[in-house]
């Protein structure tokens, strides 16, 4: 489709077309390219009458299938790639509305069409003389019977409602009546092979299997004389291959083979899938795990009856049920007094016994079938007993309980009693020797809820008086004289001690509580007398310092 055919579709199309890519969603074993190929190509004015300007449109081409290898009523996807996609004529192109539509012929056991589309075509808009861009056209059918059939590309419709463009093979024809099967084509095989699991050793059922248990299967429909190979894959018949099986068919394509469950495969839904090389088929198959018990409920006195339930057990095989005591020595524990029970695994591998303690001592109930062994914990508890049997005269029996409370540590804090936080000192005047004001710390109250053998200290912390306008008197000026007293009404643990009356402020301890092993606590109030020497001749001013005591 190049210039003068292109040239009359740019002219003639003018919406945009959008790419819409379409991913195939496994990459088939067998494909046709991609490899270098021709089509021949006429455009349609209308979609009507006689195609003209034929072209040539040259392009690398792949064509696929997905699944490779279908099986019969099994959905396939056909998908027709073209890498570089026609050349644009002289006039632009937006993005969006030439469709492209292909037309396959399926021919062999199986006849008939599938069209593939691209809905939004080209992705983005298209300059004069450049390749529109990649083609991806995908389509379904639904594959018959078994045999072989070949998928050939037929057509390509470019199809603009205004100008179409038909392309089949190469060579000046009427391409849109007159179209002629392409070169494209790729050969398709439906295989509609079977297998079966036959039997599995050491199991009564054939689609359970554990560890060390040999699987044995038989196929029809592979291929005449084909050795066999089968491996454990996950539910869908993928994943990594666990184990190695083998076998053989006959002259008809039938055959049998057996794999062994390896150590370390995977419990749960599998898959068993058998090859013979070409063609691969899945049989479901269940991998037991190691079995358990649970006990409804987990403990109990005299007479408790217990639901018994578990999982991953042999199906169909019996199990026994029984009572166990404490293990004293080396393994297994001795049997509790009470007589076991059996039951019968599900089909599934599940368990449901009913089993009644009367052994006091017991403290597990165990299940077991052939080498198969699983425990669960029983905790035997006093809530019942039997005073008097029958018509006894004596006899008694006691029920005990377990009294228990708990303590919650509280905090360590403290709080400001009355007069705030604000200090007044009695004023001076100015005098050419040293002067002394006074002033108090109001009672600061200490808690200490927290139920501990810790102990605590108040410590203060000043800084320097800084006076307004100006001046400064030393934090080392301010000495105080503490006290530290039980709290009205309070019992302590401890008793708290002042710290030493007369040292400066800064770094001192104001009140302290003792540690101690027998335990600390109660409630404290300590204050103190402050004394601040001012200094001869000393600026006048209003003078201000911050004091802070700190709980530790």
């Amino acid at each position: 489709m190049k210039q003068t055919a292109r040239k009359a579709l740019a002219v003639a199309l003018g919406t945009s077309l959008a790419a819409a890519l379409v991913a195939v969603g496994a990459q088939p074993a067998a494909a046709y390219g991609p490899t270098a190929n021709s089509l021949g190509c006429r455009i349609y004015f209308s979609d009507a009458g006689t195609g003209t300007s034929p072209t040539t449109w040259d392009d690398t081409f792949t064509l696929t299938q997905t699944p490779a290898t279908p099986t019969p009523g099994q959905t396939v996807t056909v998908t027709l790639v073209a890498d570089a996609g026609a050349i644009n004529g002289p006039a632009p192109l937006t993005a969006g509305s030439v469709p492209v539509v292909v037309t396959v012929k399926i021919a062999g056991s199986q006849t008939g069409t599938v069209t593939l589309n691209q809905a939004n075509y080209p992705a983005t808009a298209v300059d004069p003389y450049v390749a529109l861009g990649k083609i991806t056209a995908t389509g379904t059918y639904v594959a018959g019977g078994a045999g072989t059939s070949t998928l050939t590309v037929a057509q390509v419709k470019f199809a603009n409602s205004t100008a179409s463009t038909y392309c089949s093979n190469a060579g000046d024809r009427d391409h849109k009546a007159a179209a002629q099967d392409t070169t494209i084509a790729q050969n398709v095989t439906v295989f509609a092979g079977s297998a079966s699991i036959t039997s599995v050793t050491g199991q009564t059922v054939a689609g359970y299997a554990r560890v060390g248990n040999t699987i044995n299967f038989s196929v029809t429909g592979f291929a005449a004389n084909a050795g066999l190979s089968a491996s454990l894959k996950d539910s869908t018949g993928g994943g990594t291959a666990q184990g190695s099986g083998s076998g053989a068919t006959d002259a008809t394509g039938a055959g049998t083979g057996t794999l062994a469950v390896p150590a370390g495969a995977t419990a749960g839904g599998r898959t068993v899938a058998i090859t013979d090389g070409t063609n691969t088929v899945t049989v479901p198959i269940t991998i037991l795990g190691a079995p358990t018990i649970s006990i409804t409920p987990a403990g109990g006195g005299v007479g408790t009856a217990i639901t018994v339930t578990g999982t991953n057990w042999n199906p169909g095989s019996t199990v026994t049920v029984g009572g166990y005591k404490a293990l004293t020595g080396a393994p297994p524990p001795p049997a509790s007094s009470d007589p076991a029970v059996t039951a019968t695994a599900s089909g599934t591998g599940g368990l449901n016994a009913a089993f009644t303690v009367n052994d006091p001592a017991t403290a597990y109930l165990g299940a077991q079938a052939g080498a198969l062994f699983a425990t669960a914990a029983w905790t035997a508890s006093a809530d019942t007993c039997v005073a008097k049997a029958g018509n006894a005269a004596t006899g008694n029996c006691s029920l005990t309980y377990t009294l228990s409370e708990t303590v919650t540590a509280g905090s360590l804090a403290m709080a400001r009693g009355a007069g705030g936080s604000s200090i007044a000192f009695t004023g001076v005047t100015p005098s050419a020797s040293p002067q002394t004001a006074s002033g108090a710390l109001p009672a600061i109250n200490v808690t200490d809820n927290r139920g501990s053998t810790f102990g605590w200290s108040l410590t203060g912390a000043v800084t320097d008086f800084s006076g307004v306008p100006a001046g400064s008197i030393p934090k080392a000026n301010l000495t105080w004289t503490p006290s530290c007293t039980a709290h009205a009404g309070a019992t302590n643990a401890v008793t708290a001690a002042a710290g030493t009356a007369g040292v400066a402020v800064d770094g001192a301890t104001l009140c302290s509580g003792p540690a101690s092993a027998t335990g600390t606590g109660g409630s404290f109030d300590a204050a103190a007398d402050l004394s601040l020497t001012v200094p001869a001749n000393q600026l006048a001013g209003a003078y201000s310092a911050t004091l802070t005591v700190t709980l530790s």
